[in-house]
């Protein structure tokens, strides 16, 4: 019975195969969805790599630190135990720290690793993956990827040093899947790969054959036997680009072109899957070494750049940050007191304690200035700046609050909190939308702290508007943070929400009744107003603590009740529950520890519109990303930046922290629940992601996803049964359009940069409008800003600009792309893309030849009548440092290169139409050179001429004897 139905699905599984598209697989399976798409449950992926090698370093350090209590941390206390986050940070921070921050560290690498096998201008470059023997040009690269790592981490530009190392990881790791390392018979790791002054030898070269053809899936011994005796390197050719020559090896695997190409086969070990990969018997060792070289270069990162940003690299803290928006117009000195006062006593409290904030960042502005961001990770750097700020000028509303906020957001890590004090209005309300997009991007909560300026109120009564504040209250409620109105008087009583902010805080209830708040006090005014008692029930589970809620607007009175039947009202202050504190018509209610578990009852006596707010402290919460499939060459699941798209089957992926409580048990989660605005729009099953306890999936049908917002809630129960429910702060928006940026080479000082874009209509008919912007602000040109796209179509374009000569290495280029449909008319949608600035490539040696002619094939005579009859062909060798990233004919046509030795062979076919040609040749820092190429000149009853070959640009093109007598010079020199 167990053989039959084996045979069965080894059947199916093979009829599925034939009907998938002829395309390919690039690389170790992306993440965890490859396995399920594949079938391949064995298969190590590039997730579970680089996970399992930050997780592994990171213990590492924790070995090596001081422990806070002197406690000592063992690595044979976690021996044959799957290594998780929430167990290493419990060993070192303790049980009640979160993870939070470090878990998103890790899925922001893991899954920058994962779209190198998804995005257009990364999945099919064979440098990026080590295919067609492009060695030296993939390290080249690899080295390029390190220096951009350290320029981001010395400018703390963390986001962007996480995700370069999550590309530089995915093809650190394609080596030992792709080359013929293991199969050379080595159990280490290579040497010299990704070591500055080390050269990579024993490359197989353009005329040495590498394998034989092979008649099966598995294609054991079809390796040469002269490649193991030299030790000779190589890679498998995938694809047509570029093609494979004869007598080398391919990628193979069902669906690589090249296997039919002789010899046929491949020699990949993606996979254990014999369909994918033809050394699959050779997968474990493979992904053991990709991993054991992952660590590795993690732990010379580590050393180079010391604990201290390491840590901040992978934000392996439990602490949050301190991000201060701040209006510094003429009226704002009280609340410009209230925010020092806060900075001065959080830096002061948490100086050398586990709570001291890894960041501080400041954004102040007014009408029309905002900025600069001041971002550091220096507490006294941060005083220093935020001390010399004061109130200047300006009593009329409103001001540059957006565009601060968006500084704000574009600068702060993700699941930041970030406080805004203002009392005015939005003079940049269009920046909504974009505000809107970059919180759902970041995962920020944003708690704006507003009072009100009496002399705009006296003065200029009439041309306020009552609702000029509602802009604020939907950001705060959409990020998951607050909004506080209040007065100069209690400004400072306020603010001392900030220092209630932490990275372990959840939100367990949240109310909001209409969208005008009256300012003051409700209580203050007469009793004869008429009132309404409205009833809000909420859950408090066995695994929340240091409950708040807070309560504001036209509140007369309130009581709340606990799950045993106690009751306290708001005026007793310190009564059985809770501690009540009254601030100017803000009533803030402590709950007493422990918190009884149960629902609880909040009652109110209201007058008009009101809000509540209730957050607790766990170490239960969540993250989560929507995703996409991606199908046939790299199969699994593509993270998209963007909100969920509207029509497009999408997929949750859920990242759980806290399951396991060491007091009260484990927790099962069993579901997640859209929660609209009117109610649920589905609930959904949670599946498993991996063999650990953390991962979770849930498909979301295309029919939820309708043209709204909602918020994913997370449902489960503890250890005895009780139910448990989390809510992600920020609220999703669907979209009806996919926008995406990528950018592949780096930007230097002075030179134009390229980003690509691609646009995908997953609806009904649309016209588009594209537009560009940058901070700080350049001239950006789009190659396509206006565009027409039917359903399911797709445009892609190029937006170009100029980094300015002046610009600081290490300074940040922002761009932001929105596209809007103009018809039917819609919500903007927005991508965006940071640029790190780098120092200037090194100037070269230009008497060593970049490029040189070694050999011409055939001649052309200038009297020919029938050129296109006759063909001539020119090869080329080209060295670079920097690898070549593109050869192509002036005007766009691709010409293919591929390695020898560690110079890349180039082969250019023409025929007499053209006997001559100009070749651009692209480096992988972006540097372009001009190769020019002739035919030889056929003169009827002579031998024929070989032209001079010139060259143009930085290039020079060069015989054989002159390239050799370049080196000798060179080195005679040295």
């Amino acid at each position: 019975m167990d053989h039959t139905l084996g045979c069965f699905w080894r059947l199916l599984w093979t009829l599925m195969l034939l009907r998938l598209p002829p395309q390919g697989i690039h690389g170790f399976f992306p993440n965890f969805w490859s396995r399920a798409m594949s079938f391949a449950w064995g298969s190590i992926t590039h997730q579970d790599m680089t996970e399992e090698a930050i997780l592994n370093i990171t213990l590492r350090l924790f070995m090596e630190m001081p422990h806070p209590k002197g406690k000592c941390i063992r690595e044979e206390d976690f021996k044959d135990r799957t290594l998780l986050a929430d167990d290493i940070f419990a060993a070192f921070f303790g049980p009640k720290v979160s993870a939070k921050r470090f878990r998103g560290a890790i899925a922001q690498v893991a899954n920058a690793n994962a779209a190198m096998d998804f995005l257009n201008t990364t999945r099919d470059d064979p440098v990026l993956h080590f295919d067609s023997e492009l060695i030296h040009s993939a390290n080249a690269w690899l080295l390029q990827a390190r220096k951009e790592i350290l320029q981001a981490v010395h400018s703390e530009q963390y986001g962007i040093a996480r995700e370069k190392l999550g590309q530089l990881l995915h093809t650190l790791q394609d080596f030992y899947s792709h080359s013929n390392w293991v199969e050379l018979g080595h159990q280490h790791i290579h040497p010299h790969l990704l070591k500055p002054g080390r050269e990579i030898k024993s490359i197989a070269e353009a005329d040495i054959q590498t394998c034989s053809s092979c008649s099966y899936w598995t294609c054991e011994g079809n390796l040469l036997e002269g490649l193991a005796a030299k030790g000779l390197l190589t890679t498998g050719y995938y694809g047509t680009r570029p093609e494979k020559p004869i007598g080398k090896c391919s990628h193979g695997g069902k669906f690589d072109d090249s296997r039919h190409r002789d010899p046929h086969g491949g020699i990949n070990k993606d996979s254990s899957s014999l369909f994918f990969s033809p050394h699959h018997y050779l997968h474990s060792e493979a992904a053991a070494l990709a991993q054991e070289a992952s660590t590795h270069f993690l732990e010379i990162l580590w050393r180079e750049i010391g604990n201290k940003q390491f840590m901040r690299l992978l934000d392996i803290s439990p602490a949050t940050g301190l991000s201060f928006v701040v209006d510094t117009t003429g009226s704002m000195g009280e609340e410009i007191n209230a925010a020092k006062s806060q900075a001065r006593r959080i830096i002061d409290s948490r100086r050398g304690t586990l709570q001291e904030p890894d960041f501080y960042l400041l954004v102040p502005f007014n009408d029309p200035d905002f900025g600069p961001v001041l971002k550091t990770s220096d507490s006294q750097k941060f005083w220093e700046f935020l001390d010399t700020i004061s109130p200047l000028g300006g009593k009329d509303e409103p001001e540059m609050c957006l565009s601060a906020l968006e500084l704000a957001l574009q600068n702060s890590p993700p699941y930041s909190e970030i406080f805004v004090f203002t009392d005015a209005s939005a003079k940049d309300a269009h920046l909504k939308n974009s505000v809107e997009a970059l919180i759902q991007e970041q995962k920020c909560k944003v708690t704006f702290l507003i009072t009100e300026d009496p002399s705009r109120t006296r003065v200029k009564r009439e041309t306020l508007a009552p609702d000029r504040f509602n802009l604020y209250i939907n950001l705060a409620h959409s990020s998951g943070g607050q909004i506080i109105f209040t007065n100069n008087e209690n400004i400072r009583r306020v603010a001392e929400i900030i220092g209630e902010s932490s990275v372990s805080s959840v939100t367990l209830f949240y109310h909001q009744k209409g969208t005008s708040f009256k300012l003051e006090g409700s209580h203050k005014r007469s009793r004869r107003q008429a009132t309404k008692q409205e009833v809000h029930s909420f859950w408090i589970d066995s695994l929340v603590d240091n409950v708040v809620i807070t309560i504001q607007g036209a509140i007369w009175a309130f009581a709340i009740r606990d799950p045993a039947g106690s009751t306290q009202t708001s005026t007793s202050l310190h009564g059985p529950l809770a501690e009540v504190q009254s601030i100017g018509g803000i009533y803030r209610v402590l709950l007493f520890s422990p918190v009884r578990t149960g629902e609880w009852t909040l009652m109110l006596q209201s007058k008009g519109n009101y809000s509540i707010h209730i957050q607790g402290q766990s170490t239960l919460d969540f993250l989560h990303y929507f995703a996409v499939q991606v199908d046939g060459r790299h199969p699994g699941l593509l993270k998209m930046d963007s909100s969920p798209i509207e029509g497009v089957p999408i997929y949750l992926v859920v990242t759980a922290m806290g399951l396991s409580q060491p007091e009260s048990g484990s927790v099962q989660l069993q579901a997640v629940n859209l929660a609209g605005k009117t109610g649920s729009l589905g609930e959904l099953s949670l599946q498993k992601g991996t063999n650990k306890t953390d991962l979770f999936v849930a498909e979301l049908p295309p029919s939820l996803l309708i043209n709204g917002s909602f918020t994913v809630v997370l449902r489960g129960v503890d250890s005895e049964g009780r139910k448990v429910e989390r809510a992600a702060p920020q609220v999703a928006t669907v979209v009806g359009s996919l926008l995406e940026l990528s950018r592949d080479t780096p930007v230097f000082p002075g030179k134009p940069v390229s980003i690509a874009w691609k646009l995908t209509n997953p609806g009904s008919f649309k016209q588009y409008g594209l537009k560009a912007s940058t901070v700080p602000q350049l001239p950006v040109n789009i190659s396509s800003s206006r565009l027409q796209l039917g359903p399911n179509q797709t445009a892609t374009g190029q937006m170009t600009l100029h980094a300015p000569s002046a610009a600081v290495p290490g300074s940040v280029i922002t761009v932001t792309l929105q596209a809007s449909s103009l018809h039917p008319a819609g919500d903007p949608t927005f991508a965006h893309i940071h640029l790190l600035v780098m120092p200037p490539p090194p100037v070269h040696n230009l008497s060593l030849p970049f490029c040189n002619t070694s050999l011409v094939d055939g001649s052309c005579s200038p009297l020919e009548p029938h050129c296109h009859t006759h063909h001539w062909t020119a090869t080329l060798r080209i060295w670079d440092e920097a690898g070549v990233h593109s050869v192509q004919v002036e005007g766009g046509v691709v010409v293919p290169h591929q390695a020898d030795g560690l110079a890349e062979l180039v082969t250019y076919t023409s025929d007499c139409c053209l006997p001559k040609a100009t070749l651009v040749v692209t480096n992988r820092l972006g540097e372009k050179y001009l190769c020019q190429v002739e035919a030889p000149v056929e003169i009827p009853g002579k031998v024929a001429a070989f032209p001079d070959v010139s060259s143009e640009g930085t290039a020079a093109v060069a015989t054989w004897w002159q390239v050799l007598l370049a080196f000798m010079v060179t080195c005679l020199a040295l």
